[in-house]
């Protein structure tokens, strides 16, 4: 079980940023080849630069170093020289290991035995499920068990059988391969149920109809599958397929006769070819520096066009081929299971109270190979518990391919929601099957907007006093979140509508409006306003936090702005303007009058001077 407390997933997944990425440093996806290197009587640093090549083949889509080199011919006294050979020629950074070696005399003479080196960043040999298996001739297959490095499932582990049947076209020799077919066969059948074999090796057939064949593919317990099928290999329109001889001469042990057989081959079980977990990567098997085109030919007669566009580089394959051996290696590719890891944010915030609001669960597959095609497709199944419902289900592919599966959550109480959601494999023998996944998030009722904490209150006239021409004078309004606790969502005031004239905003409208009120800036402009009353319908439009479910509203604010009569010259009433009243109040004070209003000019006298800067003001 995985659960949050450890979704670091050795460091590979960031929750907070809701990224998967690869847990494993070395690509994962696995090539097998094997070799028969004729006791290693050719040219070695032709072998060295065929098993470089072998690891830079990128002639069906993608290169990646040999999880697995399978050696056929190699007597007790070269083990040391190709172990060397091949760590020479690996790429920087990968190691192979020798798996569990084993020879006689008798093996020894008859040709040399079976020698496996593996990738120990990829696979690690299990030495009991090692076997020699007698098959005629002096010969023994072997059988290796290796397991995928940073799998935990049993269904994460190969077979690999290397043999190299009897050579020759008597019906003896026929016979001796046909008892050595059966001997594999016969120990594949005792192997657990779904086992993934791969059987490889130099098998010395003449063709498809050959009994050993037959006994080897045939259907029943032990069976093995051909990739490219049961049918004919023999002549021209079958180049493609052969692996010996990419010489056209012998030269001392070095056999020719050109390309035209196909005694190399790699079998598997039908596990391997079901495209399930480990499996064979459908079209990725070949025969290396085989074109085609050479039937019947030294590989490197003319040119060579086995990398598409580079003759030069297929020419100098094709030369290394004709020097190194008298077989050619057989590549193919196998896809690794899945590996999965997932995500969910253990908080998703608040949520308005009934809003359809659902979580995302990332599910990735995370094996670290270098070509999508290199990993098992991930299936699985998301179900949620608690707060979170639903099943669901999906696939997906190598990253960068992310699956996002939403789960509702229940929104329909308010109050603190706890949920889980089970992330389950589907895909066979996927590693980090089962993630359990927490998350945590809060209800709330919508804001509400209200000129008063008392009552909810949607409309407010408002009146203020104000004297003229003192600038712009700036009127707070009260606004509540009415009813505010922990509960509820807090309010924002998003705009004004409706201000115009002397109106207008003055200042930054408040947000984030819970238990403490906001205030709403008005700014009125007393400069060269008339004495009275100046008033504006104002829609407030307010809104829920930013939060999904979040919605506005608009309330309504009437405005009054009362502006002060102030000192008017010539305004004795007080009224704010000049008229008659004024002129009556003037002419009832006429003549001496020291001190008094109507001296508008303060001479001590109200006369005709007066009267003239009356009138002059009249408004």
């Amino acid at each position: 079980m995985k659960s949050n407390a450890c979704v670091a997933l050795a460091g590979a997944l960031a929750v907070t940023t809701a990224t998967l990425v690869p847990v494993r440093g070395a690509m994962a996806q696995l090539r097998v080849a094997n070799y028969n290197v004729a006791k290693l009587l050719g040219d070695t640093a032709a072998l060295g630069d065929v098993l470089a090549e072998a690891a830079a083949d990128d002639s069906h889509g993608f290169a990646v170093a040999p999880a697995v080199l399978a050696f056929q011919e190699v007597q007790a006294a070269q083990v040391a020289e190709l172990a060397g050979i091949v760590a020479a020629a690996a790429p920087s950074g990968i190691t192979y290991a020798l798996a569990t070696y084993t020879t006689s005399p008798a093996e020894d003479g008859s040709g040399g035995a079976q020698a496996m080196f593996f990738r120990t960043d990829l696979l690690e040999e299990i030495p009991s499920g090692h076997q020699d298996i007698p098959t005629g001739a002096g010969r023994n297959a072997d059988r290796w068990q290796l397991h995928l490095v940073g799998y935990d499932a049993a269904l994460a582990q190969i077979y690999v059988y290397s043999t190299h049947l009897k050579a020759g076209s008597t019906p003896q020799d026929e016979a001796t391969r046909q008892s050595g077919a059966q001997a594999i066969r016969t120990n594949i059948a005792t192997l657990p149920s779904g086992a993934h074999v791969v059987l490889c090796g130099d098998m010395n057939l003449s063709g498809s109809g050959e009994d050993a064949y037959t006994t080897l593919v045939g259907a029943g317990g032990g069976q093995t599958i051909d990739p490219l099928g049961n049918g004919s290999w023999s002549g021209p329109a079958n180049a493609i397929k052969h692996s010996q001889s990419p010489r056209d001469i012998s030269v001392g042990p070095l056999i020719g006769g050109g390309m035209d057989d196909r005694f190399d081959l790699q079998l598997v079980s039908p596990a391997m070819d079901d495209g399930a977990g480990l499996s064979l990567i459908e079209g990725t098997y070949r025969s290396l520096g085989n074109d085609g085109l050479h039937y019947n030919q030294a590989i490197n007669a003319g040119n060579n066009h086995y990398f598409p566009g580079d003759i030069r580089r297929s020419n100098l394959l094709a030369n290394h081929l004709f020097d190194a051996s008298d077989h050619v290696p057989v590549v193919a590719d196998y896809q690794v299971p899945a590996v999965m890891s997932a995500a969910l944010p253990g908080d998703f915030g608040r949520v308005i109270l009934g809003t359809p609001f659902a979580v995302t669960v990332l599910v990735g597959n995370i094996a670290d190979v270098v070509d999508p095609a290199g990993v098992d497709t991930l299936d699985f199944t998301v179900a949620g518990s608690g707060g979170l419902s639903g099943v669901e289900s999906g696939s997906v592919g190598a990253l960068p391919e992310l699956a996002a599966v939403p789960l509702p959550v229940a929104t329909a109480a308010v109050g603190f929601v706890e949920g889980a959601a089970v992330v389950t494999a589907q895909s066979e023998a996927t590693q980090f099957p089962f993630w359990q996944l927490f998350t945590e998030g809060q209800i709330v009722r919508a804001a509400n907007a209200s000129f008063s904490s008392a009552v909810n209150q949607d409309l407010l006239v408002k009146s203020w006093t104000v004297a003229p021409n003192t600038g712009v004078q700036v009127l707070a309004v009260p606004i509540y979140n009415f009813g505010f606790d922990g509960d509820q969502a807090l309010l924002d005031v998003d705009r004004l509508s409706g201000l115009a004239g002397r109106f207008s905003l003055g200042g930054v409208l408040p947000t984030g409006i819970g238990g403490v009120p906001g205030s709403v800036p008005l700014a009125f402009d007393t400069d060269g306003a008339s004495p009275g009353t100046t008033s504006a319908s104002v829609s407030v439009i307010v809104s829920d936090e930013d939060i999904p479910g979040a919605t506005s509203s608009t309330i309504i604010l009437i405005a009054e702005v009362v502006v002060e009569a102030g000192n008017v010259p010539g305004d004795l009433d007080g009224n704010g303007t000049v008229d008659g009243a004024d002129l009556g109040l003037l002419l009832g004070a006429w003549g001496s009058c020291p001190g008094c209003d109507a001296d508008l000019n303060g001479n001590g006298q109200v006369d005709g001077a007066d009267l003239g800067q009356l009138l002059g003001l009249w408004s």
